[in-house]
């Protein structure tokens, strides 16, 4: 140990890969809930 602890990099990682990942499936959720939703809501 020499006291210095572990300094961050300067540049950030932020994996956008999987947050794009995340948002399309949130949107393919929402389309896919909201197209059953009104397909229900014809049918009554």
């Amino acid at each position: 140990m020499n006291g210095q602890e572990p300094r961050e990099s300067p540049d950030k990682f932020v994996p956008r890969g999987a947050i794009a990942f995340f948002a399309l499936l949130i949107f393919l959720g929402l389309v896919i809930w909201f197209g059953i939703y009104f397909t229900m809501l014809a049918r009554s």
